[in-house]
């Protein structure tokens, strides 16, 4: 896509030369006009696979429902019901949460005991 697009500027660059060599001014501008709105497409490209890229580093630091439910030792729902409090954030409908605060947590509440009934062997 991305060199489909750099292709079609260039192209239009030369029929601009042409235009202004014909002193076909109306043209010209609107040649200019197409090719601008290719720069720009080109570039908000751009900025979406960095902005990706950047969501997928950021990603290494969170963790889903599941995998802090497993840290914490507690049933996933119970992590969507504390999402505020852990800080957590919603993308594209799935929550995640912070690795530093999960950890946390965990430290915080390692010695508790847990609620509900107790196992009898």
């Amino acid at each position: 896509m991305r060199s489909y697009i750099i292709e079609k500027i260039e192209h239009y660059k030369e029929e601009l030369l042409q235009a202004l060599d014909r002193n076909d001014y109306l043209s010209a501008i609107k040649l200019r006009a197409v090719q601008k709105e290719l720069e720009e497409l080109l570039s908000v490209l751009d900025e979406q696979k960095d902005a990706l890229h950047d969501a997928e580093n950021d990603l290494q630091n969170y963790y889903t429902t599941i995998e802090a439910a497993k840290v914490l030792g507690v049933h996933p729902s119970s992590v969507t019901r504390r999402a505020a409090s852990l800080h957590g954030q919603k993308i594209s409908g799935r929550w995640y949460y912070p690795k530093k605060v999960i950890d946390e947590e965990k430290i915080r509440t390692q010695g508790r005991k847990k609620p509900g009934r107790k196992r009898s062997l």
